[in-house]
């Protein structure tokens, strides 16, 4: 399925607003969009600030994000890099930490570049 590649500077939500989703540190630095490194399968998603109700729900808030469209056709560094399907919106990943894993939203990133 075709879709945006994903990059270092997109901004992203958790389910639970105001968690931001970020990337500490791209594992590659060498191929970018814009000036922004574009991610690939093997990086890590961190949730910061997420408003699940633990204490209500029983459950622990969200802590990360798995990403769960990468590109069978284009590669860097030998792995696959993140598509996101539309430009703004729901996330083709799942939050980890809460029960029912719930997407991430996508609420900037760039237009330009296109993979498969």
């Amino acid at each position: 399925m075709p879709g945006l590649l994903l990059h270092y500077g997109a901004l992203m939500m958790c389910a639970h607003p105001p968690g931001l989703v970020t990337v500490p540190a791209p594992v590659q630095q060498r191929v970018l969009v814009g000036p922004q490194p574009v991610l690939t399968g093997a990086d890590m998603f961190l949730v910061a600030g997420c408003s699940f109700p633990a204490m209500t729900m029983g459950a622990p808030p969200c802590t990360s994000v798995t990403w769960l469209q990468v590109s069978t056709r284009v590669r860097v560094n030998g792995l696959p890099v993140l598509l996101q399907p539309t430009p703004v919106g729901v996330a083709p990943a799942i939050g980890v930490g809460t029960p029912p894993p719930n997407p991430p939203l996508v609420m900037a990133m760039q237009f330009r570049v296109q993979g498969m």
